[in-house]
């Protein structure tokens, strides 16, 4: 019988009703598929955040921890007990921290532990103190759970260990000399060269620097009488980018300004510079003229000068930073990196890169020098504030000046601008912590610093 046009009609019709269905379960699927995706990457986001804001925690309770050991090298109780209460500041539950020390954190648990004794887990220290921190936070699903997502446990582990740095890099190029005045008829006779230094009480015979005083780095020339004695700085050393025992001294004034490149050790010797001063001063107005990011992200009073308190911040404690001997100060995340392919190029004929806080310099303690040597031995290394440059008719009355006020040192900043033959560095001697190169057990005529291995 032959088909209609009537007929045909009604199957077209029925043909686009069936097809519009078919679009319809199709988008349904489509759009339940997008929305849980959706939905995860939701979740996944709040997840992944978490896990930082627990990474932030650990490595901050680890850090708290690690200082008391500053005060004392075998106080594990008070190690653990600050790193604790370092946890409760940030919000952790103290009923949710394991009551005793240990690294096996109990299911649903934050654990920390405090020990002595390889701290990298390799067995290439014996002595190092740390502290880990297991800090878990309490997760959850937005909209996973329609999908039958289960939140995961969010943790993170931080471990710091305290130990004394054999090798340092981004060095200063000046040399601190660690002894005393031997000649007898100086009326300095057995003291330290340097107001810089102290005697150290658990080594006889040896110094160690002053933290958290104002210290006058002397720069002219070492003289045979006690004024030069009293001095106590040798001044330039030749540190160079590639080998910290090279003799040239023609990068001076670029390696104190961004710091010399070449990695220097204990116990290595290293030459010793000559000649006029100034440019090593010049390297170092340099630097200071390339300060100010710090100010503009710690702002605190003393516009366009990086203050202590703007460069510096202190695990556990609250503002305001105030220069100490008791202390491990931790670097604010506001240093300058210059280089090939970035913002600011460094001013340099051979390209390199170089990251640098301007107001903090890494100096070399050395041995004592005799008259005429031209090398020293390292003997370790030492952070410095750097506040400025003052003639050296001044420089004394300057540093009694700022001690009267540590919390103001701001007034007094400089950039050693028009640098002179007869001026002085002053600056405070800061413990600071240390990138991990080759940190080892503490060593007692060293400093100590703290480092972050996980």
């Amino acid at each position: 019988m032959p088909v209609t046009e009537g007929g045909n009609m009604r199957k077209l019709v029925t043909g686009l009703r069936s097809q519009r269905g078919q679009a319809i379960i199709l988008f349904v699927g489509l759009f339940s598929v997008i929305m849980a995706i959706s939905v995860i990457v939701v979740d996944f986001g709040l997840w992944f955040s978490e896990h930082r804001g627990a990474q932030k925690d650990a490595d901050a309770a680890a850090l708290a921890g690690a200082q008391a050991y500053i005060a004392d090298l075998g106080d594990t109780n008070t190690a653990f007990n600050d790193a604790v209460d370092w946890a409760i500041k940030n919000g952790i539950q103290s009923s949710d921290i394991n009551p005793s020390p240990t690294s096996n954190c109990p299911d649903g648990k934050s654990c920390i532990q405090a020990q002595i004794g390889n701290c990298r887990e390799d067995g290439s220290d014996t002595e190092m103190p740390w502290v880990e921190a297991k800090i878990r936070h309490n997760s959850r699903s937005l909209f996973g759970g329609i999908f039958g997502l289960i939140a995961p446990d969010i943790g993170a582990t931080a471990r710091a260990c305290v130990g004394s740095p054999r090798t340092a890099m981004d060095l200063s190029p000046f040399g601190v000399q660690i002894g005393f005045v031997t000649d007898p008829d100086c009326p300095n006779y057995d003291e330290p060269l340097s107001d810089c230094l102290e005697p150290d009480p658990d080594n006889p015979g040896q110094t160690r620097p002053v933290y958290g005083s104002v210290c006058i780095l002397k720069t002219g020339a070492q003289s045979d009488d006690c004024a030069g004695f009293y001095g106590g700085q040798r001044g330039q050393l030749t540190l160079g980018e590639l080998d910290c025992d090279q003799k040239s001294a023609n990068t001076m004034r670029h390696d104190f300004h961004y710091g010399a490149s070449a990695g220097c050790s204990v116990d290595q010797e290293v030459n010793t510079g000559t000649g006029n001063i100034v440019g090593l001063l010049t390297g170092l107005n340099d630097r200071l003229e390339e300060e100010g990011r710090c100010d503009e992200l710690f702002y605190t009073g003393n516009k366009k000068f990086d203050d202590f308190n703007e460069v510096f911040s202190l695990v556990g404690a609250e503002p305001p930073i105030v220069p100490s001997a008791d202390n491990v100060f931790s670097l604010n995340e506001c240093s300058i990196t210059c280089g090939p392919g970035l913002p600011i190029q460094c001013d340099e004929k051979e390209p390199h890169t170089h990251t640098y806080t301007p107001r903090v310099i890494d100096l070399v303690l050395i041995d004592q020098l005799e008259q005429g040597e031209q090398t020293a031995t390292i003997t370790g290394f030492a952070g410095f504030y750097v506040i400025g440059c003052f003639n050296d008719t001044i420089a004394q009355q300057t540093k009694q000046d700022i001690e009267k006020d540590l919390s103001n040192v701001g007034p007094f900043l400089n950039r050693c601008e028009k640098p002179g033959s007869n001026d002085d560095i002053l600056g405070i001697f800061v413990e600071k912590l240390a990138p991990p190169i080759n940190v080892g057990d503490p060593d007692e005529n060293l400093p100590l610093s703290i480092v972050l291995v996980k």
